[in-house]
């Protein structure tokens, strides 16, 4: 839109309009594009956001498997990466993720700099005191002082979130989750554990212990956690207990098609797994719940069911729903996380921290990233 029009839609002299955009167009932001129509006199010159002014990386990295992008600031995935995880150790690991944003570094169209990088990992991530516990799938992350050394090894600092933490943001921001400010994200898959969104923002707690449900006492008067029933673990028991061959895969194809011994199987998870939400609508009274991760999005089938188990439970109906971005929930959440900041435009109006990864960065031999701390950037 035009100079004027912007000044008209937000109530603003049209010379601070002026000087504001003259200063956006110096930093790249936005960029002119031709002249607009106009009855009275010339025509003022149209001006639009720029998504190629700089770049983000989100990662999802796993117990097997690493994925990454790079996006524009419209979140327009530019390339993607995904290879194993290298899980053998704290300094492979730190290797392997300063790799893969070289590589995309170097996928850039120009030097645009790279402002963010998010990354989604296992375990509970304690932002406060720099450091991530109970990652059992990926015990590297677990190392003392990783979060500092990954900052190191990347030249900048960089976003880390629990993994259900991200796919919670993907589905709130593009999947399941749309339209909707209080939303309950449930994982079931080698584990389980929950994301909350509280009046449209994700909550990680005082120590991003949030949503660790699976640790729960379950039953009670065992030497059981939740997550021992709602998981893949959960419906292998299940199934082996009812004469199946242990396989979930195989429990879920013979409970959709109505045969025992699966529908036993996934009948047991099923009144697990409503006694879990009702939990969890008692405690937040979200409205929606989402269910994801590898055994969640096998719920499809069952979905009509969950509902009512779930309504009956509770007292009142319940919007349950499947995830819609699959696997690439977790993904899509990292990239949302790392262009919330990226699109400040204060940032960039205040000369904050753009500092970019250039084009032939080389990450510090692990020997020195052990013995070198990270300075934080400046707030603006």
């Amino acid at each position: 839109m035009s100079r004027a029009e912007i000044a008209r839609r937000c109530s603003v002299s049209k010379p601070t309009v002026s000087s504001d955009v003259e200063t956006l167009l110096a930093l790249g932001l936005v960029e002119e594009r031709g002249r607009g129509t106009s009855g009275n006199g010339r025509p003022g010159r149209l001006v639009a956001f720029n998504p190629s002014a700089g770049y983000v990386v989100g990662m999802d990295v796993g117990g097997t498997t690493t994925r990454a992008v790079l996006a524009d600031l419209d979140g327009r995935v530019v390339t993607n990466h995904r290879e194993a995880t290298e899980a053998g150790s704290a300094d492979a690991l730190l290797r392997q993720i300063a790799g893969v944003v070289e590589r995309l570094v170097d996928a850039r169209n120009g030097d645009a700099p790279i402002l963010e990088i998010a990354i989604g990992t296992p375990g509970v991530v304690d932002a406060v005191r720099r450091r991530v516990a109970i990652a059992p799938n990926l015990p590297a992350l677990e190392s003392d002082g990783f979060l500092d050394r990954l900052d190191v090894a990347l030249g900048r600092p960089a976003t880390v979130l629990n993994d259900v933490n991200a796919a919670t943001r993907g589905e709130l921001e593009h999947g399941a989750g749309r339209g909707v400010d209080d939303l309950v994200y449930v994982s079931i898959g080698t584990g389980l554990g929950l994301g909350v969104v509280v009046a449209g923002v994700v909550h990680h707690g005082v120590g991003g212990r949030a949503g660790e449900l699976g640790l729960l006492p379950y039953p009670p008067g065992r030497d059981t956690i939740l997550e021992d029933a709602l998981s893949g673990r959960g419906i292998r028991a299940h199934s082996l207990a009812v004469g199946g061959d242990g396989d979930p895969a195989t429990a879920f194809r013979q409970a959709d098609a109505g045969l025992d011994p699966g529908a036993s199987a996934i009948e047991r998870f099923q009144t697990d797994l409503a006694w879990a939400l009702v939990a969890v609508v008692t405690l937040l009274d979200p409205r929606r719940i989402v269910l994801g991760g590898g055994i969640g999005l096998r719920c499809a089938p069952f979905i009509d069911r969950i509902r009512a188990d779930v309504a009956r439970l509770a007292g009142f109906d319940i919007d349950v729903r499947v995830a819609e971005l699959g696997d690439d929930a977790g993904l899509t959440g990292a990239v949302a996380t790392a262009l919330e900041p990226a699109r400040d435009v204060r940032r960039w109006m205040e000369g904050g921290p753009q500092r970019s990864i250039p084009r032939h960065h080389h990450p510090l031999p692990v020997n020195d990233i052990a013995n070198t701390h990270a300075t934080p950037l400046e707030e603006p």
